[in-house]
């Protein structure tokens, strides 16, 4: 690898950073931030304010994409930058909700937005122009650029700048009619310099030095629009929140989701590996122009199109549980709008990088057009019901009437499907854990005792258990045939239920289903498809069959001490309630499904792929710490933007950053070489111990802090910076440091199971956060947030500065 200074030069291989996709994550919290702001204003004003931030919010991503062709992002001096760029980012998140129009008391919203913008937007060229100084011609392109890039950066600053109505009642006067058109005309001449700043930068400035990362890395922002829909899904029955679990509601839960899969399957069934294959076989020249018409410009109507089905999904889901005032037309136009806008997209960026048109996306258009005149005449659960046929009809068609030429497309693109490491299916499967760890966060939060606490615990544990089952699946099993894919978007769908019935998973409400059995009975499911996927895929083998049996037996017993729990008989109405008989029962079947397949050790007896093991991990841990991030924007969503909420929004994000250092600067790298590096037995009990049962407390750990986090940043207000605040509660103050605790002492027993080798660097910040945990219980919460951020980077320092430069392990 060359290096310009401290920037790292890329020499066009690899793939997308751990530290993308932690970037990426704080995108995550910024859309739902969109998609919940555009929900409340649902109307002909807010719509198109939303899709406006949601331009904007693009035009912050995509020049990362273009800088990680040209650059290491976690090289040198990026990594300190790539996380100041993810405290603006949600920052900028956090201020969605005020970007057109201010709220009384803090600091202007407009304008706070407006300067995260320009930071974001200006740093990309900047680290673009400083690495572009030593090649005479891309240097001047470079500084062409700046000048449209000012200009638009100072429209939406002017934008910012004009003034906002006070009150409702003033909305619709002349005056502040006249307002925001301006507002919108700044806006929309900012985003408009931008895109043309693009376009003059030519297609010689921009070079795409790594096929493979280029479509990885716009794959996977076509996922995070998916995972928008699933979190939806939840989000429209609300967080933590024990609504009543009907039929209804369950039947809108696994139609949302089903949805969301059918659209994830139309861009990664044959589109994404085309697109990529397509890029290898043009001149370099062309593939630039190509990569910028595909994927820097005609992703963003897929994207536009996926924010807007899940804020249809959002609607339709809470229309069910409260009937709002938005008109069922707009809501009409948002849900199948947002579909037929995404296949548009579809539609043409198929066009562009392949020549090819599409007819399966051509008939689903065609399918939703027709179903739209009939939808407004149906209940809201059978509008989604026939927009969900409509898309599934798409795959039907492939697998049927388009079939002879489907099957061709496949058979081109089968050799760049096997080159993927972690497929798009296992993605997919983690997207709804992003939604799982915030509601067991949420359901602390929503009941800060001890008890709350063991109930999310809980529900933690039988989440992970089955999350490790099914990566293991997703490692043995590397089919992408159909029915694989539909069984995985039915377990996605299983998975939603489960945890939106988690906050009744121990007691049932007075209304609705029970829901400790309908828990039980998804989460049963989950596992019992786990066991018939294992079934098919060994029966052709008698060893392999005798192993099943052994994992099945503690499975099997571990459901039925479950299901006995959900059947003892206790009062219902609380569902915060936690009996010790239910508790035990709980314990008691977590512990023989550890235990039981930890002695039988079936799972393991298969050929499977280092690296991958390690890689699945390493993304679970990156979806905790977006989880937490999450968490501490939703704390204050409805809160006016202040210094405080800046300063600790920047200290939450320095803290999740300093976590994400200390375990992929050498845990996990260190890791993954051992067990490339171990024999066939020895592997097997590593990936067992050191990864499947010592990164759960790791992943506790991090929803703990992120509880933490979350009240700490929701007894901010919007005081003064130097108004000394109230300290957190007893229960949170320890979650948050004792989350830190369990994170490390976690670590360093994977380290140890690894090499049996102490830290004492580990060791000695462990110690110190303790005894620091203690001498702040009764300090203001900013105060300890920032005592304890500096810590953690002050043995961080420490630590990078013994081991050499930074990021020299960071993969």
């Amino acid at each position: 690898m060359r290096s310009f200074g401290r920037l790292h030069l890329a020499r066009g291989e690899g793939s997308v950073t751990r530290l993308e996709l932690f970037l990426d994550l704080i995108f995550v919290f910024a859309f739902l931030n969109v998609t919940g702001v555009t929900a409340e204003q649902l109307n002909p004003a807010g719509l198109p304010r939303g899709l406006l931030l949601l331009v904007l919010l693009w035009g912050c991503w995509a020049p990362y994409a273009w800088l990680g062709n040209i650059l290491r992002l976690d090289r040198g001096i990026m990594p300190v930058f790539m996380f100041g760029l993810s405290a603006t980012l949600f920052v900028m998140g956090l201020t969605a909700r005020e970007a057109f129009v201010d709220r009384p008391g803090g600091l202007s919203g407009p304008v706070v937005f407006a300067i995260c913008y320009i930071l974001a937007r200006s740093g990309a060229l900047g680290f673009a122009t400083a690495a572009g100084v030593a090649q005479r011609g891309i240097r001047r392109r470079l500084w062409r650029a700046w000048p449209l890039l000012v200009s638009g950066e100072l429209a939406l600053l002017a934008a910012a700048l004009v003034p906002s109505y006070e009150h409702s009642e003033q909305a619709f006067s002349d005056g502040v009619v006249a307002r925001e058109w301006l507002r919108f005309t700044l806006v929309a001449c900012a985003i408009i310099a931008g895109y043309a700043g693009s376009v003059l930068l030519g297609a010689g400035t921009w070079q795409i030095g790594s096929i493979r990362y280029w479509a990885e890395r716009h794959s996977l922002i076509i996922l995070i629009g998916v995972g928008e829909a699933i979190i939806s899904v939840g989000l429209g029955q609300g967080v933590a929140v024990a609504s009543p679990l009907t039929v209804e509601v369950l039947a809108g839960v696994l139609l949302g989701v089903l949805l969301a899969g059918l659209l994830w399957w139309t861009y990664f069934d044959i589109a994404r590996y085309a697109a990529e294959l397509a890029l290898e076989r043009v001149s370099e020249a062309r593939r630039t122009l190509l990569g910028r018409d595909a994927y820097s410009f005609l992703h963003l109507p897929m994207m536009a199109g996926l924010i807007l089905v899940a804020l249809g999904i959002h609607h339709t889901l809470s229309e069910q549980r409260v009937p709002s005032e938005t008109s069922a037309a707009i809501r009409l136009l948002v849900l199948y709008g947002g579909v037929v806008l995404y296949l548009v997209g579809l539609i043409l960026f198929e066009l562009r990088a392949l020549r090819l048109l599409g007819r399966s996306p051509v008939l689903g258009i065609l399918l939703v057009g027709s179903l739209a005149v009939l939808a407004p005449h149906v209940p809201v659960l059978a509008q989604l019901a026939l927009l969900t046929a409509a898309v599934g009809a798409m795959a039907v068609a492939d697998a049927t009437v388009f079939r002879r030429r489907h099957r061709r497309l496949h058979a081109d693109i089968e050799p760049v499907m096997k080159q993927s490491g972690v497929t798009p299916k296992e993605l997919f499967f983690d997207l709804v854990y992003v939604y799982a760890f915030l509601q067991v966060a949420a359901m602390m939060a929503d009941d800060p005792t001890w008890r709350g606490v063991v109930r999310g615990l809980l529900v933690l544990v039988v989440l992970w258990i089955a999350w490790c089952a099914y990566t293991w699946l997703g490692i043995a099993v590397r089919s992408e045939h159909p029915v694989v894919r539909l069984v995985l978007v039915f377990v996605v769908a299983l998975t939603a239920v489960i945890t939106l019935a988690s906050p009744e998973a121990f007691s049932a409400d007075r209304t609705g289903l029970p829901g400790p059995l309908i828990f039980v009975t998804c989460y049963a499911l989950i596992r019992l498809l786990f066991l018939g996927a294992f079934w098919y895929a060994v029966r052709q083998e008698p060893t392999h069959r005798a192993a099943l049996m052994r994992n099945a037996v503690p499975t099997l017993l571990a459901l039925a001490i479950l299901l006995a729990a959900a059947l003892v008989p206790q009062p219902v109405g609380d569902v915060r309630l936690l009996t010790p008989v239910r508790a035990g029962l709980w314990i008691t079947a977590i512990t023989v499904d550890l235990v039981g397949n930890r002695l039988a050790g079936t799972r393991l007896s298969w050929t499977w792929s280092a690296a991958h093991w390690a890689d699945r991990y390493s993304l679970v841990i990156i979806i905790a710490l977006g989880q937490a991030v999450i968490s501490m924007g939703t704390a204050v969503v409805y809160t006016p933007i202040s210094a405080r909420i800046i300063v600790a929004a920047a200290l939450g994000t320095a803290l999740l950053a300093a976590l994400w250092w200390i375990y992929f600067s050498t845990t996990a790298v260190y890791g993954g070489r051992v067990l490339a590096a171990s024999g066939v037995d020895r592997r097997a009990a590593l990936a067992q111990d050191a990864y499947a049962l010592l990164h759960l407390p790791m992943i506790a750990g991090i929803v703990l802090i992120s509880l933490g986090l979350g009240k700490t940043m929701s007894v901010l207000g919007n005081r003064g910076l130097l108004t000394l605040g109230v300290p957190l509660y007893p229960l949170p103050h320890l979650a948050l440091f004792g989350g830190v605790i369990i994170y490390l002492l976690a670590d360093h027993a994977v380290r140890w199971r690894l090499a049996h080798r102490a830290h004492a660097a580990r060791i000695a910040q462990t110690v110190v956060i303790t005894a620091l945990a203690l001498a702040t219980v009764h300090v203001p919460a900013l105060s300890a947030l920032a005592a304890l951020t500096a810590v953690c980077l002050g043995f961080l320092a420490i630590e990078v500065r013994r081991r050499g430069p930074l990021a020299r392990h960071a993969s």
